[in-house]
């Protein structure tokens, strides 16, 4: 029978020291390539993949243009040395919360826990309004209509309420009577609201979890103006889809 060919010789194993490339006078080490690959940020993963000597070549193409930089002294022009001092500021943020990750374990139970005792931040309620906005000042709005005083506005506000609890449409009130255009050709829909959102007036958060589904309010007064809401439903954010951020959150 005919003897099987030779298997290839076992390549030779390379120190870290040994140099395996001079690009422009400047040695470049078996260590230093590696470490190079190990560093490499996500979008540069696919060069990672490269063979040793590809990726040599990708790394020589960037040194020799960051050394020419480097002479040009870019880093400190504009606008390269804003762009740099904020990829700084953006790559030591980040390293941080890596090194974070690497120092505090966050046990499941805990992640737990914090779902539970902060139902607030995973809860937000989709709703409906009708904003019945006044002027102190008077006069007329964009469209010619006459700007309505508080008291005004306080008394259609609560003729709306009054409407709506003969079965009314909310929707359809919408459309008709609030001033805030937007939602109202959207039937009164707004973005949904968390309970503990900070930048929705604490009153009007209070007023919206109070309701039952499909409830609405009272007039609820504002500076400019007296909002109608209506409740359609709570959503959650599920736990699983939570635990991550959680997690963040206490490592920080």
């Amino acid at each position: 029978a005919q003897a099987p060919p030779p298997l290839p010789a076992p390549a030779k194993a390379v120190k870290p020291d040994e140099v395996v490339a001079t690009i422009n006078g400047e040695k470049i080490t078996a260590g230093m390539l590696q470490r190079l690959r190990n560093g490499a940020a996500q979008q540069f993963q696919q060069a990672t993949q490269q063979s040793n000597k590809d990726f040599l070549k990708s790394v020589a193409g960037l040194l020799v243009l960051s050394r020419l930089g480097e002479q040009e002294k870019l880093d400190q022009q504009e606008p390269y040395r804003d762009q740099y001092a904020f990829l700084r500021l953006n790559f030591l943020a980040n390293a941080y919360l890596s090194h974070l990750n690497t120092k505090v374990s966050i046990s499941q139970k805990q992640i737990q826990d914090y779902y539970e005792k902060n139902q607030g931040e995973f809860a937000e309620a989709h709703v409906r309004a009708i904003y019945i906005a006044f002027s102190r000042s008077g006069g007329e709005d964009a469209q010619g209509r006459k700007r309505l005083t508080e008291a005004e506005a306080k008394a259609k506000a609560e003729k709306l309420v009054a409407v709506l609890k003969t079965g009314a449409d909310f929707a359809q009130l919408a459309k008709e009577n609030s001033d805030d255009t937007p939602s109202a050709e959207k039937g009164g829909q707004i973005n949904p609201v968390k309970q503990n959102s900070t930048g929705v007036p604490t009153e009007i958060r209070q007023a919206i979890f109070a309701l039952a589904l499909g409830k609405f309010t009272e007039p609820v007064p504002q500076p400019a103006g007296y909002y109608i809401f209506k409740l359609d439903k709570i959503q959650k954010t599920p736990f699983e889809e939570a635990a991550s951020n959680i997690a963040t959150t206490l490592q920080t």
